[in-house]
């Protein structure tokens, strides 16, 4: 392969992928992600390691795509969808999230999570494989329907040195990036003049389905005086049940916490809860598994299925969920 050839599918790459971000509604840096969506560091950390949360790596530091966000998190069932995808590259990932599929009616697989369909897109990912991870694929409009090569790969092929490409790689040595107010936002063709983070908030708010259904706690969440006071029960009582892991509780700051409303049932937490609570890292994670739709708890909601008295089997789905990512 040329040096002209080389230079200019590495041109149409970082093109394509100015074209994802804009599509994605910009990108974040871990802080800004974290604080804007009020989701721990910890978790997005986590969930990015786990290959649950695309991130495109820019110089030092990875980004986070905006479109994985709604207001309340990250968007309901993204993490199980991406952690059954064989493909691990993140710009691939990031473009296959995006792009229609004929297989969901012309939607695209975040369109059909934001409307409740997890298992379809599930099927499609775990079937999104024989693709070289090294390619970001061209859409329809792309001129010539070519497909763009990752800028970092393109020496490998031009020497036909092979090697495995790792999720997160670096894209280029020629980043197209600004940052202003803590958001990363690549600059390149199709994209608009960058803005400020309470204007890309505001953006985001505009694209963002506010459809309870699809939150990411999936309940009404609120405040300890108000749960006891719904609960008929005294804070001190509330507090214990939080201590000793009865039940899950957010932090809201360093002395405040909120509650799901869904896991009390007569007056109580829910029997099970604690066990289920154990077997993660982080109470946001054990809940948003729990109110998840799980193929291992009769396709129900955990949450549900522990209500109906169905405690071992949510149970024993909790203790085993690191063997199925």
């Amino acid at each position: 392969m040329t040096s002209p050839m080389i230079a200019e599918l590495r041109a149409a790459g970082e093109v394509r992928k100015a074209e994802l971000v804009e599509l994605a509604g910009g990108l974040y840096m871990l802080s800004d992600a974290a604080a804007t969506f009020k989701i721990p560091e910890q978790l997005v950390e986590e969930r990015r390691q786990a290959g649950e949360l695309i991130a495109v790596r820019l110089g030092e530091s990875y980004c986070y795509p905006a479109c994985q966000f709604t207001p309340h998190g990250i968007v309901t069932g993204l993490s199980e969808v991406l952690a059954v995808m064989p493909i691990r590259h993140d710009w691939t990932r990031l473009e296959w999230l995006l792009v229609s599929n004929d297989a969901l009616e012309g939607l695209s697989p975040l369109e059909a999570l934001r409307a409740g369909r997890l298992e379809d897109v599930i099927d499609i990912a775990r079937d999104h494989e024989g693709q070289d991870p090294r390619r970001v694929l061209s859409t329809e409009d792309t001129p010539g329907d070519i497909t763009a090569l990752l800028a970092d790969d393109l020496a490998d092929l031009d020497h036909e040195a092979p090697r495995e490409v790792e999720h997160g790689s670096r894209p280029s040595d020629r980043l197209l990036a600004d940052t202003r107010n803590g958001v990363r936002v690549i600059k390149g063709s199709g994209l608009g003049p960058l803005v400020s983070l309470e204007e890309g908030k505001a953006l985001l708010d505009e694209i963002t389905v506010d459809d309870d259904s699809t939150d990411w706690a999936a309940s009404e969440i609120l405040g300890a005086a108000r749960i006891a006071e719904k609960l008929g029960i005294s804070a001190a009582t509330l507090d214990l049940w939080r201590d000793s892991g009865k039940v899950i509780a957010f932090r809201k700051d360093a002395d405040e916490f909120v509650y799901p409303a869904r896991q009390f049932e007569l007056s109580r937490p829910i029997e099970g809860l604690d066990w289920v609570a154990g077997s993660f890292s982080s109470p946001e994670e054990a809940w948003e598994w729990l109110v998840t739709p799980n193929q291992y708890t009769d396709s129900a909601a955990p949450i549900d299925r522990l209500r109906s008295g169905h405690i071992d089997e949510v149970i024993r789905s909790a203790e085993g969920v690191n063997d199925y990512q």
